[in-house]
């Protein structure tokens, strides 16, 4: 703990009030009014999800192939 409160002491005043929002933000999001702790609500998610993926190959390829079709392509070269 004193290492913590040392960095704390050379922190300018702006870092220090904005390192008070970030902890009573976290606290308010943590702590409902009963009192059960629970995980902070994500407003918004960075990482995409796989299935955002789905169909993204049809954009630049509208027409079907089937599988069969494709890697028969594949091996079209490796019967030497």
């Amino acid at each position: 703990m004193p290492a913590v409160m040392e960095q704390v002491s050379k922190m300018s005043t702006a870092e220090k009030l904005r390192l008070m929002e970030y902890i009573l933000k976290s606290i308010s999001a943590t702590v409902e009014s009963s009192g059960v702790v629970s995980a902070p609500s994500q407003t918004k998610r960075n990482k995409p999800r796989i299935s955002d993926f789905i169909g993204y190959g049809r954009r630049f390829h509208p027409e079907y192939r089937s599988t069969e079709d494709v890697m028969r392509e594949l091996r079209e070269g490796e019967e030497e």
